[in-house]
C-alpha cells in the first residue's frame, strides 16, 4: 500500500510540475468566461447571429421593429432610435445591413404606393441583405394582412358593424376551401417549426472543454511514451506500476481540470451528474489511450497525429455542428473519438 502511495505521489508531482502552467491557464480562462456569463443581464442573448438594424419614425415602424426583434433565426434585428447610429454601425461592420422605415410608409403601402417606401442600407462586402428581404417583408405582410382585409370589406360596402362578422365568415371559408383541395393556394409556414430554436452554429462550452481535456490527455500520454525507457529500466513491479500509473494520472488530471473548469463556467448540471459524467469520460480516455498505444509506440509519432485527433474531435463530434446532418455516412467516424461518448452522456448535441 505504501508503495502505491509513493508511486502515485511521484507521478502526480511530476504531472503538476510539467502541466501546472497549462492547468492554471485553463482554469483562469474558465473563470473569466464564467464571471462574464454571471455578469450578463438576465435574458440577454448570448448568440448574436447576423445582425441587421431597423430605424423607425412612427408607431407602425415601431410595431414592425418589435416583431422583427422577436425573430430567433440566424438573422437578429436590432432597433435604433437614430438613423445616424445605425448607419455608423453598418459602416464599421457591426451590422450587416439596416432598414429605414419613414413616417407614413405603412399608409403609403396600403394606398398602393409600394415603391421606395422602405430604404435599405448595406455594405458592398455583405450579402446578408438578400436573406433579410424575406424576413422583413414576411413580418410586414403579417401586419398588413388585417388592414388589407378590412379595406377590402369596406370597399365591398360592408358597414362597420358587419365587418367583423364578414371577416370571421371569410376566415371560415378560407379554412374550408384550403382544406378540401378545391382551391389552388399557397401555404407559408416556418420550416420544421424551428423558429424559436438556436442555430446549430452556437458553440458548446461543454464540447470545447471536452476537446481541451482530450488534448491534455494526449500531451500527457506523449510524456509517458518519452519516459517509457526509464520505466523499463526499473526492476520488477515498480517499472510496470509506474508505466500503468502514468496513464491513470494523465487521464485523471485532465478530467479533474475539465470538471473544475465546467464548475467555474457555471455550465454544470449538479454534482452527482457531473461526477458520473467525468467518471465515464475518465474510463473512455483510459481505454482510448491503451488502444492508441497498440499502434503508436513513439512520442514523436503521437505528436505528429495530435492535430488530426483534435481537429477530428471538433469536426466529427457534436461540439459545434452535427456533421451527420450533412454527411450521414460520417456518423460512425465520431465513435472513434472519446469526446463523442462524453457529450452523448449529457445529451449535449447541438440543436
Amino acid at each position: 500500500m505504501n508503495n502505491w502511495i509513493q508511486i502515485y505521489g511521484i507521478l502526480w508531482k511530476q504531472y503538476l510540475k510539467k502541466y501546472g502552467s497549462w492547468i492554471i491557464l485553463f482554469l483562469l480562462t474558465a473563470m473569466v468566461i464564467g464571471a462574464e456569463n454571471k455578469m450578463r443581464p438576465e435574458g440577454e442573448e448570448t448568440y448574436k447571429g447576423i445582425l441587421a438594424g431597423i430605424y423607425w419614425e412612427d408607431d407602425k415602424g415601431r410595431e414592425l421593429t418589435e416583431g422583427l426583434e422577436g425573430e430567433k433565426g440566424i438573422l437578429r434585428f436590432r432597433g435604433y432610435g437614430e438613423e445616424e447610429e445605425m448607419l455608423r454601425q453598418i459602416e464599421n461592420g457591426t451590422l450587416e445591413c439596416g432598414y429605414t422605415l419613414p413616417e407614413g410608409f405603412y399608409e403609403s403601402i396600403l394606398d398602393g404606393k409600394q415603391s421606395r417606401q422602405i430604404t435599405l442600407y448595406y455594405s458592398p462586402a455583405s450579402s446578408a441583405q438578400k436573406i433579410s428581404y424575406e424576413v422583413v417583408f414576411a413580418e410586414l405582410f403579417e401586419i398588413l394582412s388585417e388592414d388589407i382585409l378590412k379595406g377590402y370589406l369596406e370597399d365591398a360596402g360592408f358597414g362597420k358593424g358587419d365587418i367583423e362578422k364578414a371577416r370571421e365568415r371569410l376566415l371560415m371559408l378560407n379554412g374550408q376551401y384550403a382544406g378540401d383541395d378545391s382551391t389552388f393556394h399557397f401555404v407559408y409556414e416556418n420550416a420544421g417549426g424551428k423558429a424559436g430554436t438556436e442555430p446549430e452554429t452556437q458553440s458548446s462550452l461543454r464540447g470545447c472543454v471536452a476537446v481541451a481535456v482530450f488534448l491534455m490527455c494526449l500531451l500527457a500520454m506523449g510524456n509517458a511514451l518519452e519516459q517509457e525507457k526509464i520505466w523499463r529500466s526499473m526492476p520488477g513491479k515498480m517499472g510496470r506500476a509506474l508505466k500503468r500509473g502514468n496513464l491513470h494520472v494523465a487521464a485523471a488530471g485532465a478530467v479533474l481540470t475539465g470538471g473544475i473548469s465546467l464548475w467555474l463556467l457555471g455550465a454544470g448540471q449538479g454534482f452527482g451528474v457531473e461526477a458520473l459524467g467525468l467518471l465515464v469520460y475518465f474510463c473512455v480516455l483510459e481505454v482510448s489511450m491503451w488502444i492508441l498505444r497498440l499502434f503508436v509506440k513513439d512520442s514523436r509519432a503521437l505528436y505528429g497525429i495530435l492535430p488530426v485527433l483534435v481537429l477530428g474531435s471538433c469536426l466529427f463530434c457534436p461540439v459545434f455542428i452535427r456533421i451527420e446532418r450533412y454527411i450521414p455516412a460520417a456518423a460512425w467516424i465520431s465513435r472513434l473519438f472519446p469526446v463523442s461518448y462524453y457529450l452523448e452522456f449529457f445529451g449535449e448535441f447541438v440543436l
